[in-house]
């Protein structure tokens, strides 16, 4: 406050107006050149909160009291009501997740059914072909893993609530390692959580109970990797393909097989949110590593029901529920785009 005091007295309100549109630019060229930058992240995130279902609501409604609380805009405090009524509807959030939870089942069909016509015979492209696996990555984010620290900050995985998202994405990549070995593969498991730590920094606590929920679940730890691999999946797709190089379970980049062929390309199973799967199978692919989408997480299973009307009425009363994944549908939505800009998608 005092600083935007001071900024008031010295500049012109139409210049500080301008200032503050330099800022964002800059800001927004800054994440593309240091897109690993914690700093930038936290900053994007602060500055797409406008763009968000909650955040356009907010600036609508704050519009609407630009003239004093007697004075209210009525069209902008109906729009801010029409953005959340619309948002915080499950119906709604059905509508616009349950599309991008079938998505990969239906790329892998659509892939395979083009394959079957030229691809050479035992090497059409499978969801579920855990022989070829040579690792199974599991992606997370440093907030889900902080939330299973107890206050105690314990390193004993017994001792720690791990009542997240993460938990269940780790035990389900144990049940595939063991499902892969069934199938002859000899993958290693690749958790990730954070950001990058410095080099000489001691393991944080946040990996440790990766290591430990892993170990648990019947994972010896010798076929454990975890890495903290900043906050983009396109990091960890090259954190993945470097162990693999340096494994020799694949060649480098340039001396790999055409895509499509198992034959030295080893696939690389993905556990991961639906809602975010299509953007992970898609920067792995981009990097010329064949993928297995292991999703999680389907949010659009939240609003189903027997289809009786009864049942669905209140489908139609809005929930924080609903708004939560409605919010997490449209943050994807502008990742994906960032990663398209990005050149990290195919075209």
């Amino acid at each position: 406050r005092l600083i935007w005091y001071a900024l008031t007295k010295i500049l012109d309100p139409k210049y500080l107006t301008w200032l503050g549109g330099v800022i964002q630019v800059l800001l927004l060229v800054a994440s593309f050149a240091a897109p690993d930058d914690g700093t930038i992240s936290i900053i994007w995130q602060i500055i797409s909160f406008p763009l968000t279902p909650l955040g356009a609501a907010i600036v609508f409604l704050g519009a609407s009291l630009s003239e004093g609380i007697n004075k209210i805009n009525g069209r902008f405090a109906a729009i801010a009501l029409g953005i959340l009524i619309f948002f915080s509807i499950p119906l709604s959030a059905l509508w616009l997740i349950s599309d991008a939870d079938r998505a990969v089942r239906t790329a892998y069909e659509n892939r395979a059914a083009v394959c079957g016509e030229v691809c050479p015979a035992g090497t059409i492209p499978a969801q579920g072909d855990l022989g070829d696996a040579a690792a199974i990555v599991v992606l997370g984010d440093s907030r889900e893993i902080d939330r299973a620290l107890t206050v105690s900050n314990t390193e004993n995985p017994s001792e720690v609530s791990i009542n997240t998202s993460l938990a269940p994405r780790l035990s389900y990549a144990s049940i595939l390692l063991q499902l892969a070995r069934a199938n002859g593969a000899r993958p290693f498991v690749v958790g990730t959580a954070g950001v990058r730590e410095r080099e000489g920094e001691p393991e944080s606590p946040q990996l440790t109970l990766i290591r430990g929920i892993l170990a648990n679940n019947g994972v010896n730890t010798a076929d454990i990797r975890v890495e903290r691999t900043g906050f983009n999946i396109r990091d960890t797709g090259e954190e993945v393909e470097d162990l693999l190089v340096d494994s020799e379970i694949i060649a480098p980049s340039g001396d790999r097989t055409e895509r499509g062929s198992t034959a030295n390309d080893p696939r690389v199973g993905i556990v991961a949110p639906a809602l975010t799967m299509s953007r992970a199978a898609l920067s792995f692919e981009k990097m010329n590593l064949e993928v297995i989408a292991k999703p999680t997480d389907f949010y659009s299973a939240r609003f189903g029901s027997d289809g009786s009307l009864l049942r669905r009425l209140p489908d139609l009363l809005p929930s924080v529920d609903a708004l939560q994944a409605t919010t997490r549908y449209w943050n994807e939505l502008l990742t994906s785009l960032y990663y398209f800009l990005r050149g990290w998608l195919p075209n």
